[in-house]
């Protein structure tokens, strides 16, 4: 996933800069009410979200393998000082 969402960002900005802003720098046809010219950033920042969502919860998924793989953690116990005894 992260290797897709490498590429998509890439495309991405290609997309909403010069070279690939050329083709929709047209005011008709017209997509949901608003000018093509500025419809195609617009998708391209809501296909943005949700690359980084799905690439969230990949993330996430892949940790939470990991952690169970690994065994229990115990973060929250310190191993004991050495010298110190019965305190």
């Amino acid at each position: 996933m992260r290797r897709f969402a490498t590429v998509f960002f890439l495309a991405f900005l290609v997309a909403v800069t010069w070279p690939g802003y050329v083709p929709a720098n047209r005011m008709t046809p017209s997509v949901l009410g608003l000018p093509l010219s500025f419809a195609w950033p617009a998708m391209w920042v809501v296909a943005g979200f949700i690359v980084l969502v799905l690439l969230d919860r990949s993330e996430t998924r892949r940790e939470d393998e990991d952690a169970a793989a690994s065994g229990p953690r115990h973060r929250d116990r310190r191993p004991p000082r050495p010298g110190r005894r019965g305190r």
